[in-house]
C-alpha cells in the first residue's frame, strides 16, 4: 500500500471559518497527510495545525515611523519577515510536503520562504482569492501596502506551478500581470456544498428579500437599505443577516433600517447552515459598488448560497453575477448600482416570474455547488504530486 503524500496548505485566515480553505481540506483530506498553517485551526480530524502569530504591533509612533520608511525605502524582505511572522514559522518542524496548496498573496510569499530556507522540492499551487495588484485604492494601501504585495508577487512568479482565481475576468488580468499563457490561470468559484434537501418555497404574500454578508463599509451596504423607499411596504420585505466586521458602520445600518418597519435584522447563522436558513425567503439581493476591481468583479459566496438556498436573485451593475444570472436565467440585474435602478426591476416581476428564477435555482443547484470545484483541487494536488 502506498504511503500517503504530505500536504502543506497555508492561509493567514481563520482556517475554522474559512469556507475556501474547508473545502481545499475536503478536497484532500482522504488521500493526503494534511498540514495546515493558519491564523486558528480548521477544527478537523487528523488534520495537523501549526499557528500563524498575530501580526507584531508597533509599540509607539517612533516604530511605526521606521516601519513606513522601510516600506517607502523598499526594505519589502526585511518588512515581509516581521510582518508575516516568517522567523517564527521557520522554526516549525513541518514534515517535508511533496506540494503546497497557497492561498492568497501573502500564503504564497510564505510558500516561497519556507520553500527555499528548508530546501523543499515542490511544486505550489497558488489560490489567489482576489486581484491584489489592485486590491483597494486607498492612499494608505497604494503607499504601505501595495509595495509590499508588488515585491511578494514579482518574487514568488517563477514558483506558482498552477493557480486559479474566483472568476473568468480576474483570471484573464493575472494572465497579463504575469505574462502567463492564456488558459494558466484556472477558475475555482466560491461555491459551497451542493444541498440536496432544498426546495424552492413557495411565500405567503409578502415577496422576502434577503441580504447576508459582513457590514463592510466599502461595501455601501446602505443601497439595499435605500431601494426599500421605492418598494411598497405591503408587498416587500428585507431580511439582512450582517456580520459585525465594523461595529461603528454595523450601528450606523442598524439607524437607517429603523426608519422602515418591513427591514428586518436577523442573527448570523453558521456559514454552512446558509441555505438551509435562507431558504424561507423569495429573493437574494446584493448591491456592490465598483469602485474597485475586486468589487467590479465580484463573484462571492452569497451569489451560489442564494443558488443552493433555491431563491431568485437580484443584483446591481456586477458583470460576472450578471453574466451568471443570463447564462442560467437566475434572476435580474440593473444597469447601475443605483438602488432605485434595482427597485425598478424588482417591482417589474410577477411572482410568477420569481418562481421561475426559483425553479431554475432548484434546476442548477447541483451545477453550481463545490462538487464540481472539488474535483478540480483533486486533479490540482494529482497534478502536484506526480
Amino acid at each position: 500500500m502506498n504511503e500517503k503524500k504530505n500536504v502543506l496548505i497555508i492561509s493567514y485566515s481563520p482556517l475554522h471559518r474559512d469556507p475556501r480553505i474547508l473545502r481545499q481540506i475536503q478536497a484532500l483530506k482522504d488521500d493526503y497527510n494534511i498540514q495546515t498553517l493558519g491564523s486558528t485551526s480548521p477544527n478537523v480530524d487528523d488534520v495537523d495545525f501549526f499557528e500563524i502569530p498575530d501580526m507584531p504591533k508597533c509599540k509607539n509612533i517612533f516604530q511605526k515611523i521606521l516601519l513606513g520608511l522601510q516600506i517607502v525605502f523598499r526594505r519589502c524582505k526585511t518588512v515581509l519577515f516581521r510582518n508575516l511572522s516568517l522567523s517564527v514559522l521557520l522554526d516549525y518542524n513541518f514534515k517535508t510536503p511533496d506540494f503546497i496548496f497557497a492561498n492568497d498573496w501573502n500564503g504564497l510569499y510564505c510558500a516561497y520562504i519556507l520553500k527555499n530556507k528548508n530546501n523543499w522540492n515542490c511544486g505550489v499551487y497558488f489560490d489567489a482569492h482576489e486581484y491584489f495588484p489592485a486590491y483597494r485604492e486607498t492612499m494608505r494601501w497604494k503607499l504601505l501596502e501595495k509595495p509590499l504585495i508588488k515585491y511578494a508577487l514579482k518574487k514568488t512568479r517563477k514558483e506558482i506551478s498552477l493557480m486559479s482565481t474566483v472568476c473568468p475576468s480576474l483570471a484573464r488580468m493575472y494572465e497579463r500581470y504575469y505574462g502567463f499563457n492564456d488558459g494558466f490561470v484556472s477558475v475555482i468559484t466560491n461555491s459551497p456544498n451542493y444541498e440536496p434537501g432544498l426546495k424552492p418555497t413557495s411565500g405567503n404574500g409578502i415577496i422576502r428579500l434577503i441580504h447576508h454578508g459582513g457590514a463592510l463599509r466599502a461595501r455601501n451596504l446602505e443601497n439595499m437599505i435605500d431601494m426599500m423607499e421605492y418598494l411598497p411596504k405591503e408587498k416587500y420585505e428585507l431580511n439582512l443577516i450582517l456580520v459585525k466586521m465594523d461595529e461603528e458602520y454595523y450601528k450606523e445600518l442598524v439607524l437607517r433600517a429603523r426608519k422602515y418597519s418591513n427591514i428586518h435584522l436577523l442573527e448570523p447563522v453558521p456559514f454552512k447552515e446558509i441555505p438551509a436558513f435562507i431558504n424561507q425567503f423569495d429573493m437574494g439581493v446584493f448591491i456592490l459598488n465598483n469602485s474597485i476591481i475586486n468589487y467590479k468583479y465580484c463573484l462571492p459566496n452569497k451569489f451560489f448560497e442564494f443558488v443552493q438556498a433555491r431563491l431568485a436573485i437580484a443584483v446591481g451593475d456586477s458583470p460576472e453575477m450578471k453574466d451568471y444570472l443570463n447564462k442560467y436565467q437566475l434572476g435580474i440585474s440593473a444597469k447601475t448600482n443605483n438602488p432605485k435602478d434595482l427597485a425598478d426591476k424588482i417591482l417589474k416581476l410577477s411572482k410568477e416570474d420569481i418562481m421561475l428564477f426559483k425553479k431554475n435555482s432548484d434546476k442548477y443547484a447541483e451545477e453550481l455547488s463545490a462538487e464540481k470545484n472539488i474535483l478540480m483541487l483533486k486533479k490540482i494536488a494529482e497534478d502536484l504530486s506526480k
